[in-house]
């Protein structure tokens, strides 16, 4: 049997056809889009090696995210349209056949392997919730090692789950600041700091963590001083318990640099950037005795 994603969330509509926001937990200004994804879920990643993306685009609307870029370059067929038309942050597109997906992934498989989820979108976008818990009820039960990445705070509905798996899943978090920046580059996304208080009560569960302070951007009106934010944000995720720490500077994909300097009303000067913010994340995060690991431009 197909399960219609969007009918389940009290929005009709025909499989194929867009429409706008409407759907619990999508903006009304966000185009829905529906296709049918073929399994297996779990597909090789040039980045993270393993990953289970299960849609396309996402809702969060941060204006520095180079997934916009790699989806204009090698966009889904039937989603072309969709995608160089529509904003980042403006379109979703969710497989009818979701459901049908996550039953014919044979999920041994990847028995004991790393994998990510998700590379291309948040996997715990309102939207997107149910799907991801679905997966996560058969991959971990089938051994695989899952990296949950998130903005979102709704994976705290199922700690209780994960707590079962402790062995077999790490939460890690991304908080770009703690300035009042985060309204501006994470629009959609919830504020830092309650991202950083779902994330300690995952650690005080005994669930392994960790975060990445991404993108780490130039100095501008919204955040003027990088360290001291930067000082903030190691002094929660030290107190969160976090295990491990990723830093990365905004890295130039398609037109995110252009997109954020006009919502920043400055242009964003990154020559050298990369360098000297590393230098500033290695020190901030080295005053709370922090493990981390820094991602340099490529």
């Amino acid at each position: 049997m197909v399960f219609h994603p969007i009918d389940m969330y009290g929005c009709s509509g025909l499989a194929g056809g867009t429409q706008g926001g409407g759907a619990a937990g999508v903006p009304n200004d966000v185009k829905l889009r529906w296709y049918r994804i073929r399994p297996p879920l779990v597909k090789r990643s040039g980045i993270t090696g393993w990953a289970i993306n299960f849609a396309v685009g996402c809702t969060h609307a941060c204006p520095f995210c180079y997934v916009d870029a790699i989806n204009r370059r090698y966009p889904r067929r039937g989603l072309e349209d969709l995608i160089t038309s529509t904003g980042w942050g403006g379109y979703l597109a969710v497989p009818t056949n979701i459901l049908e997906a996550i039953k014919e992934t044979p999920w041994w498989r990847w028995r004991g392997r790393e994998v990510f989820m998700s590379s291309a979108h948040d996997p715990y976008l309102p939207a997107l919730a149910r799907w991801a818990r679905e997966i996560l009820r058969r991959a971990l039960p089938a051994g695989l090692r899952i990296i949950l990445h998130t903005r979102s705070i709704l994976y705290k509905r199922d700690l209780r789950m994960f707590e079962q798996y402790r062995d077999r899943i790490r939460i890690h978090a991304s908080v770009a600041t703690m300035s009042r920046l985060h309204r501006i580059i994470e629009p959609r996304a919830p504020p830092p700091r309650v991202r950083v208080r779902v994330l300690a009560e995952a650690s005080s569960r005994g669930l392994s963590t960790g975060a990445s302070i991404s993108p780490i951007l130039p100095p501008n009106k919204y955040n003027p001083d990088v360290y001291n934010d930067l000082l903030a944000v190691a002094e929660a995720l030290a107190e969160a318990g976090v295990e491990v720490v990723y830093g990365e500077s905004l890295h130039k994909r398609g037109d995110n640099v252009m997109r954020l300097s006009s919502l920043l009303g400055t242009d964003l000067n990154l020559r050298g950037w990369d360098r000297h913010a590393e230098k500033l994340f290695y020190r901030a995060i080295g005053e709370y005795g922090l493990r981390g690991v820094w991602i340099p431009e490529w």
